[in-house]
């Protein structure tokens, strides 16, 4: 256990002003509140902390091209086991002893937590802040399947982190509406946006958004828990699909690291892998991804954010899984595969015209990048400092 404790606070900045931890842990929760916290901290109201749980390694590269520093970083994991009980014992014991009675900051000085979505570290911050009785704000609330096991865990960790939070930061109404028939009060629900655009239009803005010199592939991603029973058969379809399609360059598959997605890929390819389909690793500079997915022709994937940064630049999504807590994107540029070559087939087919109509166009579904000013100014009201224009 920690002797002391300094975090580091600047006593003089932090006069007056309302003490927020912004909690992040992976990538898509820090490239979601980077905006965010910018903003808090030019702000004369607020003062910032950013708390790393470090639930996943990110690049000092990409919080150093962001301008983010983290003020606390959670203590390094006894092991490296990725079970969730032990990570979530882990960080509500860290947050005791970074805010605890040794500490240059403690529980009582804080007057607020934000968490992002629905990961371990989102958890845990709501429940830890929930037994402390700190206001916790939810960025990202109100996403839903209603099937807890897909996707599994974050399903439940976002239904649990509702019922811990002060104010709900929902993208849409459709989320606002699920909160709402959860029982929460209509009153602490607010519709924002998602920031997701706010990180997006501020990185295109400053430039930073790398193009790769390959174009009009189809981006491949497929990683989550419950598709873990699927995977050679996947591996298969990507390895013939390309025979039965024209309009595309390759395949670009985005390999993840887990062993037991590699050994399928590994034992269904045997050293015959169609030319035009391309394993690479995955592309842990954020930067580089964006400019990967502006750029494709098509994208299949399981994941959560790429149903959101596809819409965003009006690229054909093709979505893996059984159902998607983002129905807006299914309305737009998205649809729901089976793991089925003649599905795959079809909607790739389908979704080269797509693409022609909607070429250079973004979109704004979830916003016009204004979403973290949002919650600026509803963090404002909430503790009754005057806001610029009035919010309902």
């Amino acid at each position: 256990m920690a002797e002391n404790i300094n975090i580091g606070l600047n006593p003089e900045e932090m006069k007056g002003k309302k003490v927020i931890v912004i909690i992040f842990g992976t990538r898509p929760e820090i490239l979601k509140l980077f905006v965010l916290y910018r903003i808090l901290k030019k702000s004369d109201e607020f003062y910032p902390l950013l708390y790393n749980t470090a639930q996943q390694k990110i690049s000092g590269d990409i919080l150093t091209k962001i301008g983010i520093h983290p003020d606390i970083t959670a203590a390094e994991k006894p092991n490296r086991s990725s079970d969730l009980n032990e990570l979530i014992a882990h960080l509500l014991t860290d947050f005791n002893e970074k805010f605890g009675e040794k500490s240059s900051v403690k529980k009582s000085d804080l007057h607020g937590i934000i968490v992002q979505g629905d990961t371990a570290s989102a958890f845990s911050g709501a429940l830890w802040g929930f037994l402390n009785q700190i206001p916790v704000f939810h960025a990202e609330a109100g996403l839903r399947t209603y099937d807890k096991l897909n996707p599994f865990p974050e399903e439940f960790m976002r239904e649990a982190v509702a019922r811990m939070t002060t104010l709900h930061f929902a993208p849409k109404g459709i989320n606002r509406d699920n909160l709402i028939r959860e029982g929460i009060k209509p009153e602490n629900v607010f519709v924002i946006g998602n920031t997701i655009n706010d990180a997006i239009f501020t990185l295109i803005k400053e430039k930073k958004i790398k193009e790769p010199k390959e174009k009009n592939y189809i981006l491949s991603t497929f990683h989550r828990r419950e598709n873990w029973g699927f995977v050679s058969d996947y591996a298969r379809i990507l390895n013939t699909v390309m025979n039965d399609i024209s309009g595309y360059s390759e395949i670009l598959h985005l390999m993840h690291p887990n062993p037991l997605i590699q050994r399928s890929f590994d034992e269904v390819m045997n050293g015959n892998g169609h030319p035009k389909l391309k394993i690479m690793n995955p592309i842990h500079d954020y930067f580089e991804m964006l400019g990967y997915v502006k750029n494709a022709g098509c994208i299949l994937t399981d994941s959560g954010g790429l149903q959101e940064e596809s819409l965003f630049f009006n690229v054909p999504c093709g979505v893996l899984r059984k159902t998607t807590e983002r129905p807006e994107v299914l309305k737009k540029n998205a649809k729901l595969l089976p793991i089925d070559k003649p599905e795959i087939t079809s909607f790739l087919t389908e979704a080269i015209d797509y693409r022609k109509v909607h070429q250079s166009k973004y979109n704004y579904t979830y916003g016009f990048g204004d979403s973290s000013y949002l919650i600026y100014e509803l963090l404002k009201k909430f503790y009754g400092i005057q806001t610029e224009y009035s919010i309902m």
